[in-house]
């Protein structure tokens, strides 16, 4: 029995699709994702990976993790360009909708990558969008990424034990309990310290 060789690939995704995701004068600005490539550049790493381009995902596969109601409406949002995507935390703007599946499409293509040995490791700059719910934005978390990369893994690759680790201060609240049972690691440590 022959053994495939690992990839060794790093994977790292670039382009202005992701760095649109962002609110304005707010940390999670559009600033984010060349603040990312700055640093990439002046360390050299960008010459030490491999880039790729995003991808956007389609509307059925945002809808592995979340329901038609709530795509509808975050389409809806999107075209008017305002108003609030949850209880009052997340703003829609024009093109919120793009912006969102472009984060979705990216880290499913890059979970893909390291499950079919084209990766050994990715990085998404824009992603860990993991408040969101199945039926609401969240914590300016419009799709959650990891909540559909969870259900590709799943579906797709057929694996029944899958570990999430969220070192966030929320502790998996957008992946916690729409996704149960699933493994998940989350430290009072860090709770106590980002509190």
């Amino acid at each position: 029995m022959s053994v495939m060789a690992r990839s060794r690939t790093v994977a790292v995704y670039a382009g202005e699709e992701l760095g649109r995701y962002g609110f304005e004068d707010h940390p999670f600005g559009e600033d984010r994702i060349h603040a990312f490539w700055d640093e990439m550049h002046l360390r050299h790493f960008d010459y030490q990976v491999q880039i790729f381009s995003p991808v956007i995902a389609t509307e059925e596969q945002i809808r592995l993790f979340h329901t038609f109601e709530y795509v509808e409406k975050v389409k809806i949002f999107s075209e008017i360009g305002e108003g609030l995507l949850d209880y009052g935390d997340t703003p829609a703007y024009k093109g919120i909708f793009e912006d969102a599946a472009f984060v979705v499409g990216t880290v499913i293509d890059a979970t893909r990558k390291v499950m079919n040995n084209e990766a050994r490791r990715v990085f998404v700059p824009i992603a860990g969008l993991h408040h969101s719910m199945p039926d609401t934005a969240s914590g300016f978390c419009v799709f959650n990424d990891a909540g559909v990369a969870i259900r590709i893994l799943q579906q797709d690759y057929g694996l029944e034990r899958i570990a999430y680790v969220d070192i966030d201060a929320h502790h998996g609240d957008g992946v916690f309990y729409p996704l149960n049972p699933i493994r998940r690691l989350s430290s009072p440590i860090f709770m106590r310290m980002a509190a």
